[in-house]
């Protein structure tokens, strides 16, 4: 039973998947040692180990019957939302987490990948060309309540990263000039709203910090500040294992989170960040080939919507590490740590490679 569990797993994912988890754990052990976190990568790594079991089982599943599963599972997810305003526990003035078995678990993780479930099989029911405006707007909705509800916790970080789950929605019909429109006015609209009427105080900093970092250095601009120095101390080959200046003398804030790229980067320096990007890369590259060549739109539709999460984390957490783009908080795939951030991309890779298996990909 495990060797055909095992069989079902795409080698090209799953080969720079466990490359990307190395390095991560390895990022952790530096980022924590000497501090109260110094054991934070063997729980980390139980997490990995984890989100590999639960990886193994959906990547041999039928990709027909989890998504059929896709509207309950959604409901669940949304029920799971609403209950964190209920019980949900409050950390740092923001209240995202459930406690369950002594452990805290975040609804929004995994929501993102319910919703692109139930999205990707709603958007599959009919030829594009047949999907009216009217189911366009509704399956948006779709996306916008979840999105909703974690801006409520409050997330930014994450509400936009079910952004790209909307990007099936242009892509159906083709892209055309009506939609591009529409979506740059929708943009331009949500965007004065939620600076009038969403973001609060500090969200707005954040803003105002990326657009002059430089104005409070010792204040709001220091994280960023601190990055740079840190990538800039890693230079071309790096400082070395556990021997990163701004990481161990605890220069660089939330080194295991947010800005555990600027770990990599100072240990490993420019070398290092090509290796960590090149990786990326292979596993971007590998769920768009297997989206090309699912045999179902609703394969074809989750695939694209998975690469568009990772490709977004992935952007927004360098181009944060480097000061290209405002500090959103939003966690890097397989190097973070988070328990329910790497159960949920390990689950969602378990739907990629589900397809993969029943498709028979080269």
């Amino acid at each position: 039973m495990i060797r055909t569990r095992l069989r079902s797993l795409d080698m090209s994912l799953l080969l720079p998947m466990l490359l990307l988890v190395l390095m991560g754990t390895l990022t952790l052990f530096s980022a924590g040692r000497g501090t109260s976190q110094a054991n934070l990568w063997l729980k980390q790594s139980l997490w990995y180990f984890m989100g590999f079991v639960a990886m193994t089982y959906v990547a041999g599943q039928n990709p027909r019957h989890v998504f059929r599963l896709s509207l309950a599972l959604y409901v669940i997810g949304i029920l799971a939302l609403v209950a964190v305003f209920v019980i949900g526990k409050k950390i740092g003035g923001a209240q995202r987490w459930i406690v369950l078995g002594g452990m805290t678990f975040q609804p929004s993780e995994l929501m993102k990948w319910l919703t692109l479930l139930f999205v990707a099989q709603r958007l599959a029911t009919r030829p594009p060309e047949q999907v009216t405006t009217w189911e366009l707007i509704s399956t948006s909705a779709l996306v916008i309540f979840p999105m909703l509800l974690v801006l409520k916790q409050p997330d930014l970080g994450m509400a936009i990263s079910f952004l790209p789950i909307l990007v099936l929605i242009p892509l159906l019909k083709g892209l055309r000039a009506k939609w591009v429109a529409l979506g740059l006015i929708f943009i331009a609209l949500g965007s004065v709203l939620a600076w009038q009427k969403v973001l609060k105080p500090y969200q707005k900093q954040r803003v105002l910090t990326f657009l002059d970092p430089s104005a409070d250095l010792q204040g709001k601009g220091y994280q960023i500040n601190q990055s740079r120095i840190a990538i800039g101390a890693g230079g071309f080959f790096g400082q070395g294992f556990t021997t990163g200046s701004q990481t161990q003398l605890n220069f660089l804030p939330v080194k295991t989170t947010d800005f555990v790229f600027s770990v990599w980067a100072e240990e490993r320096g420019f070398i290092g960040v090509l290796l960590a990007l090149g990786l990326f890369g292979m596993l971007l590259t590998r769920i768009l080939e297997i989206a090309r060549s699912a045999k179902q739109l609703a394969d074809t539709n989750f695939c694209v919507g998975a690469a568009c999460i990772l490709g977004l984390h992935l952007l927004v957490n360098a181009g944060m590490v480097v000061g290209i783009l405002p500090n959103k908080g939003m966690v890097l795939p397989f190097f973070s740590a988070g328990g329910s951030s790497t159960l949920s991309y390990f689950l969602g890779l378990g739907v990629v490679m589900a397809i993969a298996h029943r498709t028979k990909v080269k």
